[in-house]
């Protein structure tokens, strides 16, 4: 064998080599992507089943709701029609008025709400109409000393995400730039 031939057999052998490389590589890209859409298919799976759960929980407490405002609305229906003093009648259904109220808030909220909580969250609405429901229940807990990763957690969210959504409500609160949220959130409870 020349020294030509050796070169181009060398060659040869080296281009086969890498040419082997590239198919090894290929076929690990390939198992990483099959890996990699199944971890992708059993996330999906497996976020379907938690909104699943949800969907029947949330079901269950729109019924649950719809029987306890319906006997509440009945109420206040028999209130009116009471023949007694205008400022008894008035304290009564305003009361209706209240529950009605809180138990609407604890639906939207998915939360069990007290008395203080429905009263803060009525007055943070009557003060910022423009807050949405997700925001007024960042709002209650924040004021309730939950930290950011607690609530991120029971919102189902990212801290990142809170962060986003908390320096949105700073502004819609109409704070200045170094006011804590928390503390005019307190404030707020404590004026009520």
């Amino acid at each position: 064998m020349t020294a030509e031939n050796a070169s181009i057999a060398s060659r040869h052998d080296g281009e086969k080599n890498k040419f082997t490389k590239l198919l090894i590589r290929k076929d690990a890209r390939m198992e990483i992507n099959r890996k990699t859409t199944r971890d992708f298919q059993n996330e999906i799976e497996s976020l379907r089943a938690v909104v699943s759960n949800r969907d029947t929980r949330l079901k269950r407490l729109t019924r649950t709701l719809a029987d306890n405002t319906s006997g509440i609305r009945d109420l206040l229906d028999q209130i009116y029609a009471l023949d007694i003093d205008r400022n008894i009648k008035r304290n009564m259904t305003d009361l209706c008025l209240t529950i009605l109220e809180t138990k609407i808030n604890e639906k939207r909220m998915q939360i069990d709400l007290t008395k203080s909580d429905a009263a803060f969250l009525s007055a943070l609405r009557k003060k910022h109409p423009n807050l949405h429901h997700r925001e007024l229940r960042i709002s209650l807990l924040i004021m309730l000393d939950y930290d950011t990763i607690e609530i991120a957690h029971a919102l189902s969210m990212s801290k990142r995400g809170l962060e986003n959504i908390r320096y949105k409500l700073h502004k819609k609160l109409g704070l200045r730039k170094n006011q804590p949220i928390k503390s005019y959130l307190k404030e707020l409870a404590g004026t009520m």
